[in-house]
């Protein structure tokens, strides 16, 4: 009789600095819970992995007089250092720079672009450096970014967009008939209520000023952004990339 399958995957540390005490809690947590089902008889897979994409890394490099690569190695090769040594159990840990993580990537936004759910449009707003992050006027706080409370700066810049828009009344849909998929229910509620029933708005997925990522497969002047780079890592494992898993 096969096992039933359980997955965890931890929210992936960004590649800028060596790991802190939220990062060991993060994996630390879920290497207990994945120990705690492995000894209930389930199959489990336990992803971890680094985001080492993006424009602070990026510039991070170039201050260090180095390349974004070589930086990311060597915050990254410090961040499983930390976690052996902490003997976290996961059985896979992908980095966003990994080839195979590169490939399926490129083939999930080729797939979504080819159905009619990716188009090019221009971006304009409020940007935060540090985060990474487009706001409007209105969601800043006391004119700084909400995340981080650093400055932001007006920017306009092509990019390619993903229609959440599209999606809204099936969510919405699936959700209801759906009681348990998000849990516990305040979590559910604060979905709904704050971020979908608002409206959702479609989704800036490339950026066309900086160069460290993941080429957009059929415009080089693009790189993907954090949107479908990073959260596709936690798909990956899971087959949904289209093609095969890949271990290397």
């Amino acid at each position: 009789m096969s096992k039933p399958k359980y997955y965890i995957t931890t929210a992936i540390p960004y590649a800028t600095s060596k790991p802190h005490i939220g990062n060991c809690y993060d994996n630390v947590a879920a290497d207990l819970l994945a120990r705690w089902m492995r000894m209930r008889g389930f199959d489990v897979k336990f992803l971890a992995g680094a985001d080492e994409h993006g424009q602070k890394i990026e510039t991070l490099a170039a201050q260090q007089g180095t390349t974004p690569q070589a930086f990311a190695d060597g915050i990254t090769n410090t961040m499983q250092e930390v976690f052996a040594a902490m003997n976290v159990s996961y059985d896979q840990f992908i980095r966003t720079t990994d080839s195979y993580h590169m490939a399926a990537v490129s083939n999930i936004f080729q797939k979504l672009y080819d159905q009619g759910d990716i188009y090019k449009s221009e971006y304009e707003g409020l940007y935060c450096t540090p985060c990474e992050s487009f706001w409007t006027q209105s969601q800043l706080v006391d004119g700084n970014c909400p995340d981080c409370n650093r400055a932001v700066a007006p920017a306009k810049e092509e990019a390619y967009f993903l229609r959440q828009s599209k999606y809204q009344a099936w969510l919405e849909q699936y959700y209801e008939d759906h009681p348990d998929f998000i849990v516990p229910q305040s979590r559910k509620n604060e979905m709904l209520n704050s971020f979908i029933k608002p409206g959702l708005q479609d989704l800036c997925v490339s950026r066309s000023t900086i160069k460290w990522g993941v080429p957009v497969p059929f415009d080089q002047k693009h790189v993907m952004y954090v949107s479908i780079d990073v959260l596709s890592n936690a798909k990956k494992p899971l087959g949904l990339n289209g093609k095969e898993n890949s271990d290397e």
